[in-house]
């Protein structure tokens, strides 16, 4: 019995007679079970197919189960396999994601198949970067894959040994020819020929314009360098401006003359789209080849006008290095310095003369790669505007950011050598002869007064030098009144540091009567001297006159309460110093008197650090009417002093009602828990404290309010955070300093 036979049987016994008979109201129609078997496609109803017309009519005539099978779509209808990509290969030697093309980088050229690119025709209007040849390996019977003749391979090997012939003639006939970086190339080519792989597979050589090493700068260690570390040390520091300024292009032909590039290096260089990554190998083939070839590419640059600023860069930088190297040092004792201490360092920055703001050369680079990612997508949409159009443009900027920045200027930073005597008078002479040295740190250099006396010459009259660092150096009073006779002229030098130079109360004098005319001195550092009382009273004198000096640090210069009220009667009366340093100058609670006597609403000063100052909570009882009367202090460090809980609660009520002060350091005052409670009920009452510090105290320790213990303090610090996002606490060397 067949299976529809069984079927109808079954209908008949259910609803009684044959299939045609009427069914019941809750019964589904016959046409259900048609549904689950024949299932037809939206898309084919309209469709004029001859075989889908007699399915359809075949499929009315059919009893109501149908074998699915003869429904089910041909196999035709599956759609046809995608096609195979085209697979590009990326050059190996332009892998560098650095983007310095304008409008996206080139560097990230594409090196495609060599049956590619030979059906493409020569008058494409399609602009192409470089493209690099294509080789590849030879199979196991000597014949490459993908050519037809076997004598390719003889002409390229003919090519390979003419090319290695003619570099050795060369080599030859100019023995102090540099290394070209082709020979990377060479070495390529005969491991690709003596390959016995039997697998082909596409081997890409290019001409390697990759740096083979990082650039980037580093500490220089001078106390055994070579010429050879000294000029890769000297392009190391000068290479982003190099790169930022140099056209390579027009300087090619001049550099091969020189012998500074080969003719390999020539053809690799020419054209290229990338003219930072020429740049970036040119300067990488100078430092691995010797000095000579170093100074002759900067002869070449020195002859061309537009590189003057580079020439004078590096030629300051070769002239610090022969004061160390080339003239013997004079040792009038002992050395205090060690072979690691010894180091010689550039910085390459941007000054804006007009503004006085310093900037390093990799802000322009920062500044263009921002542009050029906010412009890309303003090029890719404007395709009426030619590349050519968008690129001069582009340069125009690129003009105006170098103006805006200011003009190229070297930092020199010496330390460890002996600069004494005959080095201190070539010091100076490059010092005259150089106007692009901006800062000049010699610090412990063992110099003297008298080799002060050399460099306040050229001081009087240069118009560069803005920060001079002299610290360390055992220069005394006598030193100091060189120096001071250089500052009555120079109107330039805004930074001084004198600390740990030896000098006292007399140098001191000496110095404050020359900043008495000096209108240009705006930072000046004379801590760790001995200047004492008498010190103060020259600095106070000096604050009453000069209208410059904004930073002056005295820390641990012997000060005692009566110098800190003479100082502090000039502060009342100066409209320029902003920040003051006294700490570490045991000026006691008398002291303090002192200054809440003169530290009146009317005084200018922002930042004042009086830490170790052996200031005790009696101090802190006067220091409270300074607090809730003044209304420019911002930055107020009283660390390691004897305060406690109780100069906490002296202080409590002006910090309340303060509204100035920004930065409050408490660091090392023996705080308990209690003190701690009552500066979280400051920070409630007064949202303007951004900064607290209070580490290596007692909290978590100690408390004798109840309700100070160290699970509310830390559910209250919750709060305080919670409600004043911009509030740091310092709480490092506490028991509860996790919180």
């Amino acid at each position: 019995m067949s299976v529809c036979e069984m079927f109808v049987n079954v209908k008949r016994s259910l609803f009684g007679g044959d299939s045609t008979s009427s069914q019941p109201v809750n019964s589904p129609p016959w046409k259900f079970w048609r549904k689950f078997s024949i299932r037809r496609s939206d898309k084919y109803k309209h469709s004029n197919d001859s075989a889908f017309l007699d399915n359809q009519k075949t499929s009315e005539s059919l009893p109501d189960v149908v074998d699915r099978s003869l429904f089910r779509r041909s196999q035709s209808l599956k759609p046809p396999p995608k096609p195979p990509r085209l697979f590009l290969f990326r050059s190996s030697s332009i892998s560098t994601p650095r983007n310095s093309v304008i409008g996206g980088s080139n560097r990230n050229s594409y090196v495609m198949s060599q049956a590619y690119q030979t059906s493409r025709s020569k008058d494409s209007p399609i602009p192409t970067a470089h493209v690099a040849p294509v080789k590849q390996e030879k199979q196991q019977n000597g014949v490459i894959p993908g050519e037809n003749s076997p004598n390719k391979v003889n002409e390229n090997n003919n090519e390979i040994d003419k090319i290695k012939v003619q570099n050795v003639i060369e080599d030859k006939n100019s023995p102090s020819k540099p290394v070209s970086i082709a020979e990377t190339v060479e070495s390529e080519i005969t491991a690709l020929n003596n390959s016995n792989n039997s697998t082909p597979r596409i081997k890409i050589v290019t001409p390697d314009l990759t740096p083979r090493r990082p650039l980037g700068k580093s500490r220089k260690k001078s106390g055994s360098e070579t010429e050879t570390d000294r000029h890769r040390n000297i392009v190391q520091s000068c290479l982003e401006l190099i790169c930022q300024k140099m056209e390579p292009e027009f300087l090619l032909d001049d550099l091969l003359a020189e012998n500074v590039i080969t003719s390999v290096d020539v053809q690799a260089f020419r054209g290229h789209p990338d003219r930072r990554l020429v740049c970036e190998s040119m300067m990488q083939s100078i430092m691995d080849g010797a000095y000579l070839q170093f100074k002759s590419f900067c002869g070449v640059l020195k002859k061309r006008a537009e590189y003057g600023q580079i020439t004078a860069i590096l030629e300051a930088m070769m002239d610090v290095y022969n004061v160390i190297h080339h003239i013997p040092a004079v040792l009038d004792g002992e050395s205090v310095s060690v072979d690691e201490e010894k180091a010689i360092s550039f910085e390459v920055c941007y000054y804006n003369c007009d503004t006085g703001v310093m900037k390093p050369v990799v802000e322009l680079e920062k500044a263009r790669e921002k542009r050029y990612s906010r412009d890309s997508l303003l090029m890719k949409r404007s395709s009426r505007i030619s590349f050519q159009s968008y690129a001069s443009e582009c340069s125009k900027l690129e003009e105006n950011d170098i103006q805006n920045l200011g003009t190229p200027m070297v930092n020199v930073c010496i330390s460890g050598h002996n600069l004494h005597g005959d080095r201190a008078k070539s010091l100076a002479g490059v010092l005259d002869k150089h106007e692009c040295i901006l800062e000049l740190h010699i610090g412990k250099t063992m110099l003297t007064g008298k080799d002060l006396g050399y460099l306040s010459l050229p001081l009087k009259s240069n118009t560069t030098l803005n920060v001079l660092d002299l610290r360390l150096n055992q220069i005394g009073n006598e030193g100091a009144k060189m120096l001071a006779s250089a500052l009555q002229e120079n109107c330039h030098i805004k930074q001084l540091n004198l600390s740990s130079t030896a000098i006292e109360s007399e140098g001191c004098r000496f110095l404050a009567d020359s900043l008495k005319q000096n209108s240009c001195l705006a930072e000046l550092d004379m801590s760790f001297l001995d200047i004492g009382d008498s010190g103060c009273i020259s600095l106070g004198n000096m604050l009453k006159i000069n209208k410059s000096v904004k930073r002056l640090r005295l820390r641990s210069a012997n000060i005692s309460w009566i110098g800190c009220g003479i100082l502090f009667e000039g502060v009342q009366q100066s409209k320029s110093l902003l920040e003051l340093d006294l700490s570490r100058n045991f000026i006691g609670d008398d002291g303090m008197e002192m200054i809440c006597r003169h530290l009146n609403e009317k005084a200018s000063l922002i930042d004042l650090n009086l830490e170790n100052c052996g200031v005790t909570s009696s101090g802190c009882s006067m220091l409270s009417d300074v607090v809730l009367m003044n209304k420019t202090l911002q930055n107020l460090d009283l660390s390691v002093n004897f305060i406690g809980d109780a100069g906490i609660g002296k202080l409590s009520n002006a910090l309340e009602r303060n509204k100035s002060i920004k930065t409050l350091g408490l660091n090392m005052c023996g705080i308990t828990n209690d003190g701690f409670s009552k500066l979280l009920d400051i920070l409630e009452c007064n949202p303007t404290l951004h900064l607290l510090k209070l580490c290596y105290n007692r909290l978590g320790r100690e408390h004798t309010n109840p309700s100070a213990t160290s699970d509310d303090l830390r559910y209250r610090i919750r709060i305080v955070t919670s409600s004043n996002p911009k509030l740091k606490l310092l709480l490092w060397g506490n028991s509860f300093d996790e919180a």
